[in-house]
């Protein structure tokens, strides 16, 4: 076997469930019409929020939920007070990156580095025997898995059902939306809090199994000293 497949498979595990998350989160809530810059941020929060909600709990359910809930919290408040308060975006965004950053980095310290659940490699019987594409594609954990699903679920939902067109109406012409008895601030909301969701489980998915566990960057350690 050519030694570059592991190698390649790995790399296509490390990095597509958090990407496509985060990717497909922003998506939804900029079709709605709404700029979400606090995915790094996001991102770090639910990781931590994932990983120390599995180890307190022994399971990795209840961490993809609480990452999940993190993310769609912290776009909750980007939607309260950029679209309730009408103030900007990207700075409320950028705001939230940092201060999400810092608390996953000080709420974190006693979990840092420490042995916890992760949710395991579950190849696909039959398709991961197949020559290349088995080892690439189907011998990896459940959540590299959704991620691969979710891509085309999501382009039916917002090209092919009635919300998905309501979704993208808000996003480009909020005052039309609102003559035709839509709510486009309640509409951007609710696909915001969604949005976050996804953006949240990114984090999850990097915390709980492609590289399981929690821990501050060593270069923000040595600063930090």
């Amino acid at each position: 076997m050519d030694v570059s497949l592991p190698v390649l498979a790995a790399g296509i595990a490390a990095t597509s469930a958090p990407l496509i998350f985060a990717a497909l989160g922003e998506t939804l809530t900029e079709k709605a019409g709404v700029i979400n810059l606090s995915l790094d941020g996001t991102i770090l929060l639910a990781a931590m929020t994932g990983f120390v909600t599995a180890s307190a709990t022994g399971s990795v359910w209840p961490g993809f939920a609480a990452a999940a809930a993190t993310g769609m919290a912290i776009a909750l408040i980007l939607a309260l007070v950029g679209i309730w308060l009408g103030q900007s975006q990207v700075a409320v965004g950028f705001a939230l990156t940092f201060l999400c950053r810092d608390l996953a980095y000080f709420l974190g310290t006693p979990y840092s580095r420490t042995p916890g659940p992760q949710l395991l490699t579950a190849p696909i019987p039959g398709l991961n025997d197949l020559p290349v594409l088995g080892l690439l594609l189907f011998n990896h954990s459940l959540i590299v898995y959704v991620s691969f699903l979710i891509i085309p679920l999501l382009w039916y939902f917002m090209f092919h059902t009635r919300q998905g067109l309501v979704l993208r109406a808000v996003g480009e012409n909020p005052e039309g939306c609102w003559a035709r008895g839509i709510r486009p601030r309640l509409t951007q909301t609710i696909y915001t809090a969604l949005g976050g969701a996804l953006v949240g489980l990114g984090g999850a998915a990097y915390s709980l199994a492609i590289k399981p566990g929690w821990g501050r960057p060593q270069g923000c350690e040595a600063s930090a000293g």
